[in-house]
């Protein structure tokens, strides 16, 4: 990667660090909608709470630092508003209608889109050994795919389109690079939940019980919100499409909590798709320490 002002120096081992914990807390996003499903909670409204919620928190942090928004063209930041809308909504939407373990495996078509996007808006490159392990990992993705053909169609036509949303986001953080993580993140949650809030007012699905309120916060704070951060910061330190492979992670892990949560059981597609992906991450670590290695060695 090359340096640019006001960017700070790529470290890429914390990119990763920060990829792997930002996806094991979003990984609980399965079990906390299907919780909220059950206490009649449309989906739209939990999409738009918990974006209002986490943006909130961040917005004291994030406004003394708010004129590092003029770093960047305006054009780059109402399309992270959107995409990050787009994605956060349809995501939560399709969770509702099928099972977790689908939507999030359909979301996670969204390295397809980072590859396609990258070199056409950043000049990032993949090279050959990143698209064989690309491949790899979304092999694991088609095989879970396939094996649920009962799926309801409208979930899963919603899910596909949560991975596009997913991906052209990962492709705009990257060129908001130069505006401060919590900057970011309390941007697109507060746009996203504002932009959101008519459709809510417009079905009279402002109210919730108070446990379904609790969770709801619980969704907003650690779930949604702290790990936008931590992502937008891992995009700093590492190329949009590695950062999608390690992403992937949070496939396996998402069935897991909802499975311990909801008592949702995985597919046997899961388990066998699940081992492809999880091959696909760990190539691309192992190719990434080998050219670190490698050009330490020439350093």
């Amino acid at each position: 990667m090359v340096e640019s002002p006001g960017i700070p120096k790529p470290r890429p081992w914390l990119g990763v660090l920060l990829l792997v914990v930002c996806t094991a807390m979003w990984s609980l996003n399965g079990p906390l909608i299907k919780l909220l499903d059950r206490e009649g909670v449309p989906g739209i409204t939990i999409a738009c709470y918990r974006s209002l919620l986490g943006g909130l928190v961040f917005l004291p942090l994030a406004w003394p630092r708010r004129r590092a928004l003029g770093r960047v063209a305006p054009g780059w930041i109402i399309a992270s508003v959107a995409t990050f809308t787009l994605m956060t909504a349809t995501f939560v939407i399709a969770t509702t209608k099928t099972s977790a373990a689908s939507a999030i495996i359909l979301q996670n078509t969204s390295p397809i889109w980072v590859f396609l996007l990258s070199p056409l808006l950043l000049r990032e490159y993949p090279g050959r050994a990143d698209a064989l392990v690309l491949l790899i990992a979304m092999a694991g993705v088609f095989v879970i795919f396939a094996g649920n053909p009962h799926t309801d169609m409208a979930g899963m036509i919603i899910a596909i389109v949560s991975g596009v949303g997913y991906g052209a986001l990962i492709v705009v953080l990257r060129a908001l690079r130069p505006v401060n993580p919590t900057v970011v993140a309390c941007l697109n949650a507060l746009g996203s939940g504002l932009l959101l809030l008519a459709p809510v007012v417009w079905q009279g699905a402002l109210w919730m019980t108070p446990h379904a309120l609790a969770l709801m916060v619980l969704m907003g704070l650690v779930q949604f919100t702290l790990p936008y951060a931590l992502f937008s910061m891992a995009l700093q330190h590492i190329e949009a499409h590695r950062a999608s492979l390690i992403l992937l992670l949070e496939t396996i892990l998402n069935p897991i909590w909802t499975y311990f949560a909801v008592g949702e059981i995985p597919p046997p597609a899961t388990l066998l798709g699940g081992p492809l992906i999880l091959a696909g991450v760990a190539g691309w670590l192992i190719l990434t320490l080998r050219r670190e290695l490698g050009q330490k060695a020439v350093d």
